[in-house]
């Protein structure tokens, strides 16, 4: 069987981030629509080594259909290894036989930089100016990536619990932004009068005070997806208008809604899907000084739309190479 794949490093030379948050606001319109087939995500557990595997698959009509395994083993940083690692296998959605095959850590990380582009995009003041991200890792570069790409930001504020690996994110990653980097001292201070906040931690606790959210600020958490962990507090949930990918799945998976939910400060009647303010079929921001907040869980429709606008894109411009297995 032969299949056509593209390094993890072309990603982004195939589908720019600017490309990305757009191809990503497509799929939230497609999901919202109820025009995408895909299973409830498979979790496969692996507790001794504080391990868990994802299996996802999706259809997108006119988009494609893909299948992806990810796994994430928060161990793997004492080993030096990637935390998320995975595969993604593009299907023709004629024939159903396999066409392409990508790297699932890379894909999951470029996407999710994306989603939270485009919710940053369609939520956040235009004149947003001061940014924060809380986290240094891989998901944290794609979030800086996002960020930049959306909005004409001055200053990000980066957090992290390594003051070494801040440093270095920063060193790497600053020629690549408009946007003046500055390492906080903690996740209080980088997100206090901040216009836009991003949060990409696996933390099973809040890392920062919802009172220091200031008005008018817009903030996206993509780093937990499981009911006993939360980045953002109780407050946070209560002062802001919600924003999910998917109700069905925040009510699933999305920890810190789920308290909200449980502690009276927030109804999942009240939040809003969105693709449903990428379609125009909802509002997003109706305030100068209202604190919005998109939760994301992550949904097959990314890596199916995502991946499957790399595949044809690499194919036209020759950044794919064939493989036989």
């Amino acid at each position: 069987m032969k299949l056509l794949t593209v390094a993890a490093h072309d990603l982004p030379k195939v589908l720019p981030m600017r490309d990305a948050v757009e191809a990503m606001k497509s799929a939230f319109v497609a999901l919202s629509a109820g025009r995408v087939v895909a299973p409830p995500r498979g979790v496969v557990r692996v507790d001794e080594v504080d391990g868990i595997s994802l299996l996802m698959g999706g259809y997108v009509p006119g988009e494609g259909l893909a299948a992806k395994i990810v796994s994430i083993f928060n161990r793997n940083r004492e080993l030096r290894k990637d935390v998320v690692t995975g595969l993604v296998l593009v299907l023709d959605p004629e024939s159903g036989e396999p066409s392409g095959l990508l790297d699932g850590g890379a894909l999951t990380a470029w996407r999710t930089g994306a989603a939270v582009g485009a919710a940053t995009d369609l939520l956040a003041r235009p004149d947003a100016r001061i940014g924060a991200l809380i986290g240094a890792g891989v998901q944290a570069r794609t979030q800086l990536l996002a960020l930049d790409a959306v909005r004409d930001l001055e200053t990000i504020r980066v957090f992290g619990l390594d003051v070494g690996q801040v440093d270095a994110f920063i060193e790497r990653l600053q020629a690549d932004v408009s946007a003046g980097l500055e390492r906080a001292s903690s996740a209080d201070e980088a997100v206090d009068g901040a216009h836009v906040i991003t949060s990409a931690t696996n933390s099973p606790t809040p890392v920062f005070d919802g009172r220091r959210l200031a008005p008018g600020a817009h903030l996206s958490a993509i780093g937990t997806f499981t009911l006993d962990r939360r980045e953002v507090d109780l407050v946070t949930v209560e002062r802001s208008t919600v924003f999910v990918d998917l109700v069905e799945a925040a009510l699933e998976e999305a920890g810190e809604l789920v308290a909200g939910l449980e502690a009276g400060v927030t109804r999942s009647e009240e939040w809003t899907e969105i693709g449903d303010v990428a379609a125009g079929e909802s509002r997003g921001r109706t305030r100068v000084d209202e604190i919005t907040f998109f939760k994301s869980v992550g949904h097959a429709v990314q890596d199916v739309v995502a991946a499957s606008m790399i595949m044809k894109r690499a194919a036209e411009t020759g950044l794919a190479r064939t493989v036989e297995i």
